[in-house]
């Protein structure tokens, strides 16, 4: 215990080591400059001194890539004339990795806390959340990290900010399908509504003449806070699925099925109409609306909804809507109302879907209702029963490996490849899609219930109830 307590401490005044001299950095780069040039050799060299300028003018508008790419020049360029000590070249690093270094310093900080949680005696609720912490922490540490050092437009950023999207996704749908046992397809047609929700009431005023343009600039003439649009498109999907559910949800299995598929085709229709285009926009695109920056804005934003979809499974909710999985009969005998916790559910699941689609409007930066198709819900609920149905983290994991395998793993089969004088045989264009088709059915034979079934990942923390029951009996 003490030793953990030690080791705490030390990791956070490494931590707040780390803080410092990365915000020193960050702050000081002018002076690091001038200091690079003692002689001031720039005053007297008209090109040197405009490549010096470049680097404070970027850096005093807050651009930090043009930043980075001016100073890269410059000292690519003059290195030999300034005086470049190991201290300074330490600023550099220091200001060229402030991002990783302060999410580093981070993690450091939560680390080193939750050592000295778990180092006081008697508080295992304490351990058990302090350890949470950690695991979070390295996660979103880890994905931050991972964003700057591989750079915002590469591959692995596309597929951790649209493989996150679909998890949040993934497990609302897997909230009605697999926890509640009701076989719903209109979870396009829910994020539809969310996306353009949030698309519609978070355009900039000045943009929506242009955005408008055949609607003499549309309806709506104001602008709302970002995560109020995300939260309106959540509340609009709730209101259409209330809407649809009170017909459809006394149907069951392929007949509920039909009728949710066919409330997303109607949608995506009524959304194009050209009636309702100083509202839609008809079928154009919607566009300039404000899109996350940074990967940490999905993760976070996906990370609180799948939070609240978890407590509502281990609620009274949760468990009354694995008995109408489990037995509608036996349920209602123990006076659970199948109608109203069936809309509960309904609802609940459209919510998050909604909230999804604003996300996904956010990551495609344009929104158009041509593109929700009855193969996009198609796709989520393949990513459901591939990680398993009744799981919450069989659906984040298989998310993840669905959009990773379909856009990134498999990619170089849809150029043709030549060894030598041999040409491989079959790689052309949409041969990625074959391979992939194939190897989903090698894993739906392999795992007849998904990769989780519906087991979750809780990495030995809490132990299982009946366990812990038969302990203490």
């Amino acid at each position: 215990m003490k030793m953990k307590r030690v080791i705490g401490i030390l990791l956070i005044a490494a931590a707040i080591a780390l803080l410092a001299v990365t915000l020193s950095a960050e702050g000081m780069l002018d002076e690091l400059l001038q200091g690079m040039d003692p002689q001031n050799l720039a005053a007297q060299d008209a090109k040197m001194l405009k490549a010096r300028d470049r680097v404070l003018d970027s850096f005093a508008e807050n651009d930090r890539e043009k930043t980075l790419r001016n100073l890269d020049k410059y000292l690519e360029n003059y290195e030999e004339v300034l005086t470049i000590s190991s201290a300074a070249r330490m600023e550099v690093f220091a200001y060229r990795r402030s991002p990783v270094l302060l999410a580093a310093a981070a993690f450091l900080l939560v680390l080193g806390a939750a050592l000295i949680v778990q180092s006081l005696p008697g508080r295992q609720k304490l351990h058990q959340v302090s350890t949470y912490a950690i695991l979070i922490a390295a996660l979103y540490a880890g994905v931050y990290i991972a964003e700057n050092l591989a750079g915002a437009s590469s591959m692995l950023v596309m597929v951790l900010k649209k493989g996150v999207i679909y998890a949040l996704i993934a497990v609302s749908m897997n909230l009605l399908n697999g926890f509640t046992g009701l076989f719903s397809l209109g979870q396009a047609g829910f994020m539809l509504v969310g996306a353009y929700t949030y698309a519609i009431f978070s355009i900039p005023v000045a943009d929506r003449a242009q955005v408008y343009q055949y609607y003499a600039g549309g309806i709506v003439q104001f602008q709302l806070p970002v995560l109020v649009a995300i939260l309106l498109g959540g509340i609009a999907a709730a209101f259409f699925a209330w809407l649809v559910g009170m017909p459809v949800l006394r149907l069951k299995s392929d007949y509920l099925a039909i009728a949710t598929l066919g409330f997303a085709e109607i949608i995506r229709a009524v959304f194009q109409y050209d009636g309702f285009g100083p509202v839609t926009n008809g079928s154009n695109l919607l566009r300039r609306f404000p899109t996350f920056d940074t990967v940490l804005y999905p993760f976070a934003v996906v990370g609180v909804c799948i939070l609240l979809i978890v407590l509502l499974i281990h609620s009274t909710y949760g468990r009354a809507f694995k008995a109408i999985r489990d037995d509608e009969v036996a349920a209602e005998a123990m006076g659970i109302n199948l109608f109203q916790h069936k809309q509960q559910a309904f609802v609940i699941s459209s919510f998050f879907a909604g909230i999804g689609g604003a996300l996904l409007a956010m990551y495609q930066t344009t929104v158009q209702a041509s593109a929700f198709k009855a193969s996009m819900t198609y796709e989520i609920l393949l990513i459901v029963v591939i990680g398993g149905m009744g799981s919450v983290s069989g659906s984040v994991l298989a998310s993840f490996l669905f959009v990773a395998s379909s856009e990134w793993w498999l990619r170089f089969l849809d150029s043709p490849m030549t060894i030598g004088s041999f040409q491989v045989p079959l790689l052309r264009s949409g041969f990625r899609m074959v391979v992939f088709s194939i190897v989903i059915m090698l894993v739906v034979l392999r795992y007849r219930q998904g990769i989780m079934g519906d087991r979750e990942l809780n990495l030995g923390l809490f132990k299982p109830r009946r366990k812990q029951e038969e302990k203490h009996g």
